[in-house]
């Protein structure tokens, strides 16, 4: 009598969130056997208990174990004996995060394994799992890899898309006071800068891995990855095109508020002019003494009004004349 227990494979450590083998066409999902596999890939919760320990017993050297757990990163590209360590940022799109607060992605190459790292989901690797899962997927380690960077660039670009309009919005004089346009470009300049600080790094981590890829990969895929990172580059671009647009607005706005400011006090100079002598007069005219002119006349007050309003009159064509406006 057959035991079916015995056929039921053994229960994946939670740390595990996906797993395939890529020495068949097309990758099949891995659920046994793991430390046996070659040409595989493994993705991880790198934050659950009892990584270190599988990872020991995958053969991983303890200082790269420790290079992709270590909580603060940045892109980078490290050369090892039997393959290498890449290091990438992609978009954050979860839920209520912010797009640009970037999350690490760490991947390990080693022994022909692919071996990748997160905390908080990676929308590329979201992607790459429903295509896998569908049967579209990569084929092979390499072709995983320049997918994965694709993806990843794909992410961003939506991004800046996103951004692009945004800045369009901003650019149009008519839409909000200058006041709300500042705040939301100091916003928007602040996300920028965010995005740079990662992406910049990561151009020069894919850089090295284009010059190290010869001696893993095939010729073809190298050149995919080295058209992944023009990708990225362009992108960059974009995002530095955009800081200039940033730059170039922001003094368009302080300007637009310097010449009100400007407009505002040569008015009121000019107001403060006008009214210089006929203040000067009335407060003249204003002394409480005996033997100011017309106390005792009835009709008096009626003439010195007259006369300030010819004054006034007088200076304002004065100015016109002079051109003061």
């Amino acid at each position: 009598m057959t035991d079916n227990h015995s056929q039921i494979p053994p229960q994946r450590p939670d740390f595990i969130i996906d797993s395939w083998d890529f020495s068949v066409v097309p990758a099949q999902p891995v659920h046994q056997n793991y430390h046996q596999r070659q040409q595989s890939w493994f993705h991880f919760q790198r934050d659950l208990p009892g990584l270190s320990d599988w990872l020991l017993a995958a053969g991983i050297p303890e200082p790269l174990i420790d290079a992709v757990l270590e909580e603060d990163t940045r892109p980078r590209f490290e050369r090892v004996s039997a393959g290498f360590l890449l290091i990438l940022r992609g978009v954050n799109l979860g839920l209520g995060e912010q797009p640009e607060d970037m999350v690490s992605l760490r991947i390990l190459f080693y022994n022909d394994n692919l071996y990748s790292f997160r905390k908080r989901p990676v929308n590329a690797v979201r992607a790459l799992q429903k295509k896998l899962e569908l049967g579209q997927g990569p084929d092979s380690i390499a072709d995983f890899l320049v997918h994965l960077v694709d993806e990843t660039n794909n992410q961003l670009e939506q991004l800046l898309d996103t951004i692009e309009l945004e800045m369009e919005e901003l650019e149009d004089d008519s839409k909000g006071t200058t006041a709300q346009r500042q705040r939301q470009l100091t916003v928007l300049h602040r996300r920028l800068l965010r995005l740079t600080r990662f992406v910049r790094p990561q151009i020069a981590a894919l850089d090295k891995l284009a010059v190290d890829g010869p001696k893993l990969f095939e010729a073809e895929w190298v050149q995919w990855l080295l058209n992944e990172r023009d990708n990225t580059q362009r992108e960059l671009e974009n995002m530095d095109m955009l800081l200039e647009q940033v730059w170039m607005l922001r003094e368009h706005l302080q300007q637009e508020v310097a010449e009100k400011m400007n407009r505002n006090t040569y008015w009121l100079s000019m107001v403060a002019g006008v009214f210089l002598p006929i203040s000067f007069l009335t407060g003249l005219f204003g002394i409480n003494i005996g033997g100011m002119p017309g106390i005792d006349d009835a009709a008096a007050f009626w003439i010195f009004s007259g006369a300030l309003l010819i004054i006034a009159v007088v200076e304002f064509l004065l100015l016109r004349r002079l051109r003061f406006w």
